[in-house]
């Protein structure tokens, strides 16, 4: 049974899209004229990654706490006692989105035709992430696929606001400064050249400090735009630049050297890391699956890289403490909880309480950027502010005192 897409036509007159599944196009349209609808588009809904989905590539089909309440709702169904395909089959008809319906109706033909959940699953990958398909996989295996899915609820929930947590602390800050640069533009375009008359009418000698401005504000109205060619030239050119391995391994490394910005990205990418490799080995995911699992979460490329050098080295026998300590990229408090847990046979828990310990040291860091940012930003705008207050005065004091004289 597949799934298609479909516009329509409703006996009011009114435009209807949607989602059905039928064994062919004829037996779709035929449903639909059933249903009083005049169909006037369908479209199959093919295989492989946005394809499959028929949605945009710019935009992401389902977001993360979208994707977290599904989990959810699903994980209430399993636990309910029913089967898998009539929990799909309960959850669609919940769904209000067309994009999530359409998403969870292609899952279910694939369950349908035979695969398992976690397959099916797969097959959306701009959808569902890895770490999510291996835990599904895993539960599955187990037999426990409804705990599975609240303990991933629970950890989509948990990286969600993980991530929030650094974006709330960095929107004052951003919002600050892109207010400021906006606000010192329309001095030096706007307010400047209109000051600037009154000079030119006295035809006196400007101070020092008044010429940089007029000149800065004539730069600004003249080869604006250039700038702003100039930066997206820049900013295209690094995009492109990052698509090569070790441009894009030395920038992420230079991220990481930022002073305390540094420190706040390791702090995220080891408490997303431990926290998923712990979810992923107590569920009863293997090592290695675990491993090329938790990978995928990790954003930083030097990190990246170097969790995956150590998933070679545990291949081959190394235990993952020295696989990782070896690569010199994660905290060492981070290394001997991971040495511990492997001796003492804890290593879940200790992993739990390594992305605990990364998560207060992420907190307290973003506290402190924000707090150091705020000031900074503040005071800079403000001195940038007060030159040009000052550029503008000093002519206008040099004519006063030539009148009073």
């Amino acid at each position: 049974m597949a799934t298609y897409n479909y516009k329509a036509v409703d006996k009011n007159g009114k435009d209807k899209r949607g989602v059905i599944q039928a064994d062919t196009p004829r037996t779709a349209r035929q449903l639909l004229r059933e249903q009083g609808l005049i169909v006037s588009q369908i479209i199959a809904v093919k295989e492989g990654g946005n394809k499959r989905t028929g949605f945009s590539t710019f935009r992401k089909p389902m977001s993360t706490l979208e994707l977290s309440l599904i989990t959810r709702q699903f994980a209430i169904l399993v636990n309910s006692g029913l089967s898998v395909e009539q929990s799909l089959n309960a959850l669609i008809d919940q769904l209000e989105s067309p994009v999530q319906k359409s998403i969870m109706m292609g899952v279910r033909g694939e369950v349908l035709g035979g695969r398992s959940l976690a397959a099916s699953m797969r097959l959306f990958p701009k959808v569902f992430p890895a770490v999510y398909c291996s835990l599904i996989h895993a539960g599955e295996q187990s037999g426990s696929l409804g705990n599975v899915m609240t303990k991933l609820a629970d950890y989509s929930d948990r990286t969600r606001a993980l991530t929030s947590k650094i974006m709330m602390a960095l929107l004052y800050p951003i919002i600050v400064t892109v207010v400021a640069i906006m606000m010192i533009v329309a001095l030096l375009v706007y307010v400047v050249p209109q000051v600037v008359k009154v000079f030119e009418s006295s035809k006196q000698e400007l101070p020092f400090l008044t010429k940089v401005l007029i000149a800065t504000s004539n730069g600004l109205r003249s080869y604006g735009w250039v700038i702003i060619v100039a930066i997206i030239v820049i900013f295209f050119s690094v995009k492109r630049a990052l698509k090569q391995h070790e441009f894009k391994l030395k920038f992420h490394k230079k991220l990481l050297e930022i002073p305390i910005a540094g420190k706040l990205l390791v702090n995220m990418d080891v408490a997303r890391f431990t926290h998923t490799l712990s979810l992923l080995l107590t569920s009863g995911v293997p090592m290695i699956a675990a491993l090329e699992a938790g990978r995928d979460t990790v954003s930083n490329y030097m990190m990246k890289n170097a969790v995956d050098r150590a998933l070679k080295a545990v291949q081959e026998g190394v235990p993952l403490a020295i696989a990782l300590g070896n690569e010199k990229a994660f905290p060492p408090v981070v290394i001997h909880l991971i040495a511990s847990g492997e001796k003492s046979g804890n290593l879940e828990m200790l992993l739990e309480q390594a992305g605990n310990h990364q998560e207060l040291e992420l907190s307290h860091r973003s506290q402190l950027l924000t707090g150091i940012l705020e000031p900074v930003m503040i005071l800079f705008m403000g001195g940038i502010v007060l030159l040009i207050v000052i550029a503008i005065l000093l002519p206008i004091l040099n004519m006063n005192n030539l009148v009073a004289t």
